[in-house]
């Protein structure tokens, strides 16, 4: 009887569907992409962004495109891209899009809803880049959607305000490879979407981590050259992968340009690039479209971990505000990797101000006599490095020393104090990303 049964789960397995394979534990794989864009307050634009973001259609390649070897001329399913989460953070006044797509064996059937005659032909290798190829379409399409809507929804970039730091209107875009999904794929998807923002849209895009282009050669500006640019080859033998966080501290990403540390409109984002040597990869440098929209930075890297730590204080006066964001600044000074003593590696940090009022308000992120700062933390690569629970217990340490420090150098604290409270992960974990594009069924696929 048991034995029967054994062998009915097993023929029911074997004739199940790759799906179903892949909810039973086969190998899976999925490429994450989080777009940031510069509003958190407006519902009534956030809604229809999210609409775009969400939108379910069949694309197909025009006739007059195709050629007898286009492996791209089928019709596909654009709602292989899921929405995975949409974080809106208006104290921050920014949001961020999460999609997810698959990139396991089970990736063609989310495509041609189970249909996969057409791969039958193909070597494992030319199914891979076939694979890779469709990917990246999908999602620059997607992206490029959910670019044009907020582009046309926030408006001028001139107009826009925050106590969080941002270069544009879409202010960044990650790609991450999850599970087996490997880092070309990525990068194929990043540039891709670097490439349509800046040859479609007219926005200015410089790439980073493994998308980084390569220096010299055509200058990747705009058009058909940016497509075939040369600075398209690998970067992996010459390691010349730019940060994130280089481009940001060029065009000023770290400098707050309004009262009570804001940011407000485009700042002298346009006179920072003149004076770097490194021009945006894609996109016309063009003033006007800098002031209107920005820049946007486009990457692919692995995956990385946003972890933001409290820090509420009680103060007397207003004049104790300075006071309390110094100390946050300290804290994330001495958090982060750049710190060469005894930062953490792979931990980048910033003390920010949150706030649910326009930055014209006295005092935005106090009430009751109580600021609010956060230690806003990027963790590179909590795999292997550094933890977000390593984060949370050096902030803690640093909190009451840094506070006997400041007073032994004469600082005044009329009874201020200071706590820290307990972290939060912004953005979904690797695990949710396969459960995410796991879920789709053929059916879905097919709708």
């Amino acid at each position: 009887m048991v034995a029967s049964a054994v062998a009915a789960a097993a023929a029911a397995t074997a004739s199940a569907s790759p799906l179903a394979a892949a909810r039973t534990g086969a190998a899976r794989g999925a490429l994450a992409c989080v777009v940031y864009v510069s509003e958190g307050r407006r519902m009534d634009v956030l809604k229809a962004i999210e609409s775009v973001a969400l939108s379910k259609r069949i694309t197909t390649k025009p006739n007059d495109m195709k050629t007898k070897r286009d492996d791209d001329d089928e019709t596909y399913n654009n709602n292989a891209v899921k929405l995975v989460k949409t974080f809106i953070d208006e104290p921050y006044n920014r949001t961020g899009f999460t999609f997810a797509v698959r990139t396991d064996d089970d990736f063609d059937d989310a495509v041609n809803g189970g249909d996969n005659s057409a791969l039958v032909v193909l070597d494992g290798k030319a199914k891979n880049e076939r694979r890779k190829k469709k990917v990246s379409r999908l999602i620059a399409n997607r992206v490029h959607e959910v670019a044009t809507s907020a582009f046309m929804e926030i408006g001028s970039f001139k107009k826009h305000s925050a106590t969080h730091p941002r270069l544009g209107i879409v202010d960044h875009v990650s790609v991450h490879p999850i599970g087996t999904c490997d880092m070309d794929a990525a990068k194929e998807a990043a540039r891709a979407v670097g490439r349509r923002f800046g040859d479609e849209l007219g926005v200015n895009a410089y790439m980073y981590g493994h998308a980084t282009m390569v220096k010299g050669g055509d200058d990747g500006i705009g058009g058909e050259a940016s497509a075939n640019s040369a600075r398209e080859k690998d970067t992996e033998s010459n390691r010349e992968r730019r940060e994130l966080a280089e481009i940001r501290r060029k065009l000023g990403y770290f400098s707050a340009n309004g009262e009570n540390e804001t940011w407000v409109g485009a700042s002298d984002v346009y006179d920072r690039m003149q004076k770097w040597e490194v021009k945006p990869d894609f996109g016309s440098s063009e003033k006007s479209d800098v002031e209107e929209k920005g820049v946007c930075c486009v990457g692919a890297v692995p995956f990385v971990v946003n972890y933001n730590v409290p820090m509420v204080c009680e103060l007397s006066d207003e004049s104790q505000e300075k006071l309390a964001l110094d100390l946050g600044k300290q804290i994330a000074k001495r958090v982060s990797q750049r710190n060469e003593i005894d930062g953490l590696p792979n931990v980048q940090s910033m003390a920010l101000m949150r706030t649910t009022t326009t930055p014209s308000t006295p005092s935005p992120s106090r009430q009751n006599n109580k600021m609010e700062i956060e230690i806003a933390c990027n963790l590179l690569d909590e795999t292997s490095s550094t933890t977000r629970i390593q984060v949370q217990k050096k902030i803690e340490e640093l909190m009451p020393e840094l506070l006997v420090e400041n007073v032994l150098r004469g600082v005044k604290l009329n009874g201020a104090s200071c706590q820290i409270g307990q972290g939060y992960v912004t953005n979904l974990q690797p695990q949710d990303f396969l459960d995410a594009v796991s879920s789709t069924s053929s059916d879905d696929a097919a709708s």
